[in-house]
Order: C-alpha cells, then structure tokens, then sequence
C-alpha cells in the first residue's frame, strides 16, 4: 500500500487552492492525499483525521497569524509520534524559515510544487528546503475535498489562479522584498533560488498557459456543477495583452468571472486599457476589484508605495460603469501617518478621508458596487512592518500577530496625534495617549465594518464622523446618527415627512 499524506489548511470560507495542487502532486508520485481544514489551537479535525486516515506525512500551510498555535500543536504531535513527517508551507515558513523549522521537519519556502515532490520521493535533508527549479502548475484535484465538503462544493463561486507573482511593489505586501532580504538563508541558497525563477523575487510574475487555465475550468465544472461563476486570484489578472486574447478564444464564456486589476491597466487614456476593458468582457468578466488603500495621495505613494493618482481612479472607475462592470475596491485604515513630507490628516480624519473618496466615486460614477475596509496589520518581513518598526509604531512582535484574519480585529500600532514630518524628532508627547489609542481603536473596528454601508450613502463620510465622535457605540447609537444624518440632509421635508 502506498504512503499517504494528510494536507492542512487553516478553516475558511474560500477554498484551499494552493492545497488543491500540491494534492495532484502527491498523487503523480505515488502517495495517497487527503485535504482538511481545521481550527487551532485544537485542532480537532485533524487530532480525528490522524486517527483515521494514519498518515506518513502531514503538509500544513502556515501565514503570520495561525503560526503560534500550528507551531505549538506540531511540536505536539511530534512528541506523541516521531515516525509522522511534518511538512510547513505556505507565507509565513517562507518569510520566517529559522522560526518555522523549530517546528517541522521540512520547511517549504516560495513556490512549492517541485519541493514538495523532492520532499516526498525523499531527495533532500530535513530543514529548509529551497527552490531549485520551478514547474507548471497540474489541474487542481478538488474532487475528494467536495466529496467529504459538500458546504464548499455547493458554493456558486469558486476560486482558480491564472498567474502568480505581481510587477508591483506595494510595501504591506510581501511581494515588495528580495530573496536576499529574508533572515535564515545561506548565500548559497540565495544564489540557487534566484537562479531557479530568474529574478530577485520569491514570486516573479509567473503565467500560467491558456490550455492549462481551461482544462482546470473544464474540469472544475465537471466536478462541481454547482458553480455558477470563478473568482481569479491573480494580484493582477491578464496583464499579458496577447495571453488575454487567445483565453478570450478558447474560454468562450464558460463561467462568468470576477477578477482582481490595478487601475494603471485599464487607464482608458491609453488605448490598451480600452483594448483589455473590451476583452475582459468579452470573455465574460462581470467586475473587478482594485486597491485604492489610502484616500490620500501622499500617504498612497510615500508610505505604501502605490503611485496611483486619484484622476487615475476616477478614470478607470468611469470606463468600468461605462462598460457594465461592477466593482470592487480595496483600503487599509489605521495606517502608520504623521510622517510624510507633507502634511496630511491623521488617524480618524485621514481614515475618513479615504471613505470619502469612496462616496466621490460612487456619486460621480455609480461605482464602486462594494467597498470593502480592514485595518494595517504590518506583517514582520514587509517593508511597511519595518517602517512601523523604525519610527514606533509597532514593536515587531510576532506574538501580536496571531488569531484568524487579523487584518480584521484590529490594530497592533501606536500612532502618532499630529503630523511631524519626516525629519523631526518623535517624542512621546507626540503619539497619542493609552486612552486615546484604545478609543481609535474601537473607531477603527467599527469604521472597518460599516465602510461597506457608509460608502453607499450620501455624505456617508459625514455619517461616520458623526457616529464615531459621540460615546454610544452601540447598536442604538448608530440608528441615531443615522436619522439624524437623513433629516440634516434633507432627504425627507420637515412638512408631512415625504420623501423627495
């Protein structure tokens, strides 16, 4: 009987794509996979699948989040059973090798499809296993995870990857570092990697062949008839101009699709951003997401790196209304601000202030359709993390950074009240108080999930201050502000209350 191997991924509401790949791996060499999701710090499904399933080798795909108590449960597991190989993958184990091998066997770092084979025909030493060649990427084996997730098979929008990497190098995001940037690496090893995938990068812009996008479709819908539409998880999706138009050829419509775009490839000032707005629907794109991240252009090129102008917005989002798309947008509230060359508003009225832009869009061109908000989390490894590190902000505690989505539930920082510039001494005087700190961020929770509900409203921006500058919080507060922000704005006459 062959080997088999068990592969992990934290629970979710989208599927584990990157799973789904390393799976067709295994079986190409033999071994038997299962995928499960499970939750820490139990872990239970997986305490009950090791039961079950008896597996040689466990795969778990870690990110700075879940790493604490996925570190903690394998050296569990490996103290009850030392014959169990243990695999880690995924973003954290590639940013932070040292600390990720405290805790497995092997350690993945970037791409990790070819390593994953080498792992598993037993070709390399246990530790850190780094990249020596890259390989296309097989038809994702979803069918036995649908079988035994009926909850995710069911699901009308499912995800597939076209390309990997991203020309971008937004500093929150891990994209924006060198392989020689990352702590636990041997020269050597630097060398072999950057020798492996031709760049400089742990995930170079990689894209995928048409054929092998549209067999994983096909098989797709063979396998779940219940999706109704794709989602592209490419950081930019068809950025290749002439890959865009054979997948227009051969994809023919066959599911509708979403996908992820930076505005500078559909500026409609250039005739290519025409061309590609024009495939995309053609080939059945029914909208797109794009980060706008900051409402201020200052804080947008110096402190994120993202050199996008706000006539840039406003054209891309009119050009998408025009063609019928819906759209999507991207921001981060709590940013690390009070130290840009020129000064900008700070914390609850520079988070404002990109809700505002929001509503703008919305009022000149009826876009976006949804505005979607989470709060900074500077992960460790990132240029902005090392910004936040350098000035005060964060200390760069790993341990701060655990739990699901932290993105989502709040901030780790220490701002700063006021505007001091770049080259001014900070001093303590200069960041806000404890109290007033835990008072932003309760402002910045509840601003993260409103944002979608104040971006649709007329001078939402005006609701929100108001909201978040009274003491009641709660549930009862918010439906004061709100009424009191549609009498203010005339939405209703004072005489019979009629509508406009």
């Amino acid at each position: 009987m062959g080997k088999k191997v068990l592969l992990v991924a934290e629970d979710a509401y989208l599927d584990p794509l990157g799973l789904f790949y390393l799976s067709s791996v295994a079986k190409q060499e033999g071994w038997t996979p299962k995928i499960i999701l499970s939750k820490g710090p139990e872990y239970s499904e997986i305490e009950r699948t090791l039961k079950e399933f008896q597996p040689d080798a466990l795969g778990f795909t870690l990110y700075t989040g879940n790493h604490v108590p996925a570190g903690k449960y394998l050296r569990k597991i490996k103290e009850r059973d030392r014959k169990l190989v243990t695999i880690v993958g995924g973003p954290h184990p590639t940013y932070f090798p040292q600390d990720s091998a405290e805790y497995a066997d092997y350690v993945v770092v970037g791409e990790g499809l070819n390593s994953f084979r080498r792992i598993l025909r037993g070709e390399v030493e246990n530790g850190i296993v780094t990249l020596l060649k890259t390989e296309p990427f097989p038809v994702a084996d979803r069918e036995a995870f649908y079988a035994e997730n009926p909850s995710h098979n069911e699901k009308p929008m499912k995800t597939v990857i076209a390309s990997v990497g991203c020309p971008y190098k937004c500093t929150h995001c891990y994209n924006s570092n060198n392989i020689e940037e990352v702590e636990g690496f041997t020269e050597e090893q630097v060398k072999e990697m950057e020798h492996a995938l031709s760049s400089k990068k742990f995930f170079p812009l990689s894209q995928r062949t048409v054929d092998e996008v549209i067999e994983e479709v096909k098989s797709l819908r063979e396998i779940s008839p219940a999706t109704e539409m794709l989602f592209f998880e490419d950081d930019v999706f068809g950025i290749n101009l002439d890959w865009l138009k054979e997948f227009v050829g051969k994809y023919q419509q066959m599911l509708p699709f979403h996908a992820n775009m930076r505005q500078e490839f559909i500026d409609p000032k250039k005739s290519v951003g025409i061309e590609r707005l024009e495939l995309l629907k053609e080939a059945g794109c029914t909208g797109l997401s794009l980060a706008i991240e900051s409402g201020n252009e200052t804080v947008r090129r110096e402190i994120l790196n993202r050199n996008t102008p706000e006539e840039l917005i406003f054209r891309a989002m009119e050009h998408l209304a025009k063609f019928g798309f819906k759209a999507r947008t991207y921001q981060m509230l709590g940013l690390p601000y009070g130290l840009t060359t020129h000064p900008t508003k700070m914390n609850l009225d520079a988070d404002l202030e990109t809700l505002e832009l929001n509503v703008r869009l919305r009022q000149q061109t009826g876009l976006p359709t949804f505005s979607w908000a989470s709060i900074l989390t500077p992960y460790p490894g990132t240029k902005i993390a090392k910004y936040c590190s350098q000035y005060g902000f964060y200390n760069g505690n790993l341990e701060d950074l655990v739990g699901d989505e932290t993105y989502r539930t709040g901030s780790v920082l220490r701002h700063l009240k006021r505007w001091v510039g770049p080259s001014a001494p900070i001093e303590e005087q200069d960041r806000l108080s404890p109290e007033e700190q835990e008072r932003y961020k309760k402002q910045l929770i509840l601003l993260m999930n409103y944002f979608p509900l104040f971006a649709r409203i007329e001078e939402g921006h005006a609701l929100a201050r108001d909201f978040l500058s009274q003491e009641d919080f709660s549930s009862a507060g918010l439906n004061k502000a709100v009424r009191q922000h549609i009498y203010s704005n005339s939405l209703f006459s004072v005489e019979g209350f009629n509508l406009k």
